[in-house]
This record gives structure tokens, C-alpha cells and sequence, in this order.
């Protein structure tokens, strides 16, 4: 029987403030929570709310409030540590979420956070714990196999091989639990060099994913070529002609392209903080068309035609104005969000001072690269061959189109020298970015800050070249591939 007691306004405005974060309804909770309450769970209901809308500012000094308070609902430590994760702010979601563990350490998906969180700060060991114990308990959660098998490289003596096949065995088996099964098992195998069965399982795994997934990269080839038609060399002349590498650095490319690395280094210079993949870039483009339309446009056509007439100065302002609570007192940032580089012309002209720094790798290391990656709902691309081939093409003519409209304002570097010839690459570098030659730019593993991306264990470690040329090992296996690329030089 429901209790139908009557609840104190306390308690049911909380439930009411629940249903509408469950809703999505995230405006209607800032208006409907009573502002300035003490009650940390006011607090954490607005900061999360915050958070989902870009309010980066508002949600941290919400969170900050609530956290120096005694808080110990489960529900509300999880949502401070979703709002500190989603502003970048790994620390204090790894507080929030050990302090959710503490009330209910043997939940599943409380130590799924925990683990997440630690990963991102490099707490290898305690991350892998909690994955044991959470597939201990719950082992048709199959993601955590993946999470699990990504914190470190795989050795003949200490692998999850086994378990991973027996979980594999397990019927009915759902297909999305195949998909992290299938990207787990391949990843160790790699590890131990087995790499028939690897690419075995992986190709299964993205088979599976694609099997499910209502894709056309022919969409996105239009769109890329779409942008360079509307976004042409006149468009941009105004941004060709604005030099002055002052403001932000924003790393461009495609995933898996060395990215992460690149920004690691540049983060160990004494003027540039790294500040990982802001989404902030985006959510002012969204800003804007709902400013000049009051509404989003209806396709990826009319959103690309639309954004040439766009507010420029006003999105430049509103993007700075969002990165601004993260920064400290260094003069530069870097936002790597590789996905950036649709949005180069845009970013030339809105955000003064900015750099384009374009990150290029061998298209086929870069490809398989990608291929044996689980992106979750990211770059449906990429779980075939032949669509990953024609999705580089287009990228690649999209990135010769910003090469000759945006000039110097787009900066290029390869992977390949960044790692075999590093110093060399940066003293050449760093004067384009306007900075000074640093040498502890050359030693991206003791930066001790967060990392929130597919490389988090990879750039831990020294600089090293062992990437350089891994698809050859399964060039047999890539046929598919090699053929859409084509062959020639990347330029």
C-alpha cells in the first residue's frame, strides 16, 4: 500500500525537483527551487541544473556549497559528482563520489562512478578494485570489463582474458554487453600479442554496434562539404587576417589522432593551462541560433547555412565567458575537442587571439586506431571500414579547405614528429603558438592533472614512438580500409 500521508513542503519540493531533473526540464527547476536555500540538496538539484544548461559558474558555486556541508543522501553526492565531472572538475567529483561510496559501498553503479572518476586521476589501482568488485557483484554489467581492461597495458601474468571469454559465453547474452565484451576482449588480446584473435574481436565487436546503429556517412560527407562551401574563403577573410596568437589554443583533428599528448605538452608550459574537452564551443553555437531563431535549426542544411549570419562577437564572448570559471592565472588555455575542426571558421572569427592547432597521423594508424576504439554514442563512424575511409576523406579535404582559408590562423603538426623528433617539433612550434621554447614540454608524463579521455592510461607514460606504424601488424586484416583511403601523402 502507498503511504499517503501528507509530506512536508521540504520533502516534496526535493521529489518535485527530482522528477523535473529526470525530465529534462532543467529551467523549470531553477525557477521552482527556492533560491538561496542552505539546504545542500536545494543546492545540489540547482547545481546539477546549472551544469545541464552551460551555467558552468552558477552550477561550481552551488556544488562548492554543497559539498562543505555533511551531506550523506546517495542521490545527491551522485549528482555533485555528475556536476563536478561535467565541469571539469575531476578532484572534487572523485570526493563527491568516494563520500557516496561511504553510504552504499557495495552498490554497483556507486562504485562505477568511483571507478570512473579515479581513472581520470590516474588511481589506476583503486579504479581497477572497484572494477572487480563491481563485476564480482554484477557481472552482466559489461561495460566495466571494457573500463576494466583500458587502465593498463595487459600481461601474460595478470590479464582478465578468461573471464572475459567465460562472460562471453554467458546466454542470452544482450548485444550491447557483446559490443563492451567484444572491444575488452580485443584490447588484451592486443596486449598480448595475439593479434588474429584481437582483430577477431574487435571486427565482431563493431559488426555487432553497427548492426544497431541508423547511420548515412554520406550525411556527414555533405555536411563537411556543405561547411566548406558556406563557410569559403571570402567568409573567413576577416579571420585570415586577425593574427595574433594570444587567446585560446584549440586542438583539432580527428580521435585517436595524438591529441591528448599534444595538449599534455603544451599544459606543461608555464603560460598554458590544459583544460581538456569543454563542450563550450558548441553550447555558444547553440546560444546564438537560439538568440538570432529562438529556436535550433531543423537539419545539419539549415544549421550550416544558418550559422554564417550569425552573432560572431556575441558567441566569442559567451565561449570565454563559460571557460572562464576553470581558469587560473595563466594567460592561455588549450580546449582539445577534436570534434572542433567542423567548427574552425567559425572559431577563427568568434574567439580573438585563437589558434587552430591541427594534429595529422598516418591515416591508417589513425583509422585502425579508431576502429578498436568503443566511442559509446561518438563517431558512428567508425565501427566500418569503408566508412571510416570515407569519412577521412572528407575530413581531410575539409581540413585543406581550412589550410587555404583560414592561412596562418591554422597551425598544423604530425604525430609522427611530435613523438620520434619532440624537441625539434616544439621549438618549432611553440613561436607559431606564440610562446617560448619550454623544456618541460618534453615531459607530459609528470603533469599529475586529470585526464578525461580514451588516453588516459597511454599518456601517463613517457613519449615513446611504439604507435608509429601499429596498423601494420594487421594490414592483412584491413583491406577494407587501405582501399577507401587510397594511397598517397597526407598533404
Amino acid at each position: 500500500m502507498s503511504d499517503t500521508r501528507p509530506q512536508p513542503p521540504t520533502a516534496r519540493l526535493i521529489a518535485d525537483g527530482l522528477k523535473l531533473l529526470q525530465a529534462g526540464r532543467f529551467a523549470d527547476l531553477l525557477r521552482s527551487v527556492p533560491q538561496g536555500s542552505v539546504d545542500p540538496r536545494f543546492q545540489v538539484q540547482r547545481a546539477y541544473a546549472h551544469a545541464e544548461l552551460g551555467q558552468v559558474a552558477y552550477a561550481l558555486a552551488e556544488a562548492d556549497r554543497a559539498m562543505k556541508t555533511p551531506i550523506t543522501e546517495l542521490w545527491a553526492l551522485d549528482l555533485l559528482g555528475s556536476v563536478f565531472t561535467r565541469c571539469h572538475r575531476p578532484t572534487q567529483a572523485y570526493e563527491a563520489f568516494t563520500r557516496a561510496a561511504q553510504v552504499a559501498p557495495n552498490r554497483p553503479e556507486v562504485l562505477f562512478n568511483l571507478a570512473t572518476a579515479a581513472a581520470f586521476l590516474g588511481l589506476t589501482d583503486q579504479a581497477e578494485q572497484a572494477y572487480d568488485r563491481i563485476i564480482a557483484a554484477s557481472p552482466d554489467r559489461a561495460e566495466a570489463y571494457l573500463n576494466r581492461s583500458q587502465l593498463r597495458r595487459q600481461s601474460a601474468t595478470r590479464n582478465h582474458v578468461d573471464s572475459l571469454v567465460s562472460a562471453l559465453g554467458r546466454d542470452p547474452l544482450p548485444w550491447q554487453s557483446e559490443v563492451y565484451l567484444r572491444y575488452a576482449l580485443g584490447k588484451e588480446l592486443e596486449d598480448l600479442g595475439d593479434d588474429d584473435a584481437a582483430f577477431a574481436s574487435i571486427a565482431r565487436g563493431a559488426d555487432v554496434r553497427r548492426r544497431h546503429m541508423r547511420y548515412s556517412v554520406a550525411e556527414d560527407i555533405g555536411a563537411m562539404q556543405r561547411i566548406a562551401a558556406v563557410h569559403d574563403r571570402n567568409w573567413c577573410a576577416s579571420a585570415r587576417s586577425a593574427r595574433d596568437p594570444s587567446g585560446p589554443i584549440f586542438v583539432i583533428g580527428m580521435p585517436r589522432s595524438g591529441s591528448t599528448l599534444l595538449e599534455r605538452m603544451l599544459g606543461r608550459h608555464t603560460q598554458v593551462q590544459s583544460l581538456g574537452e569543454l563542450p563550450f564551443f558548441g553550447q555558444a553555437l547553440v546560444g546564438a541560433f537560439r538568440d538570432r531563431m529562438g529556436r535550433m535549426p531543423g537539419s545539419k542544411a539549415e544549421l550550416i547555412d544558418s550559422s554564417a549570419g550569425l552573432d560572431m562577437s556575441a558567441m566569442g564572448k559567451d565561449y570565454l565567458s563559460m571557460a572562464a570559471p576553470l581558469r587560473d592565472r595563466r594567460p592561455r588555455f588549450v580546449d582539445k575537442l577534436p570534434i572542433n575542426f567542423l567548427y574552425a571558421g567559425l572559431i577563427a572569427r568568434t574567439v580573438p587571439g585563437a589558434t587552430l592547432l591541427h594534429i595529422r597521423r598516418n591515416p591508417l594508424d589513425l583509422c585502425f586506431a579508431v576502429f578498436k576504439t568503443l566511442f559509446r554514442d561518438g563517431y558512428p563512424f567508425s565501427y566500418d571500414q569503408a566508412e571510416m575511409g570515407a569519412y577521412h576523406h572528407a575530413y581531410r579535404a575539409l581540413m585543406d579547405h581550412w589550410r587555404e582559408a583560414l592561412g596562418e590562423r591554422l597551425v598544423e603538426v604530425d604525430y609522427e614528429a611530435l613523438v620520434s623528433q619532440s624537441e625539434a617539433t616544439m621549438e618549432a612550434l611553440l613561436p607559431r603558438l606564440g610562446l617560448g621554447f619550454e623544456e618541460a614540454c618534453l615531459h607530459p608524463e609528470k603533469d599529475a592533472t586529470a585526464v578525461m579521455t580514451a588516453s588516459a592510461a597511454q599518456v601517463r607514460a613517457p613519449i615513446h614512438v611504439r604507435s608509429v606504424g601499429s596498423a601494420a601488424r594487421f594490414a592483412h586484416h584491413l583491406a577494407p580500409l587501405r582501399a577507401a583511403l587510397g594511397e598517397g601523402p597526407w598533404a
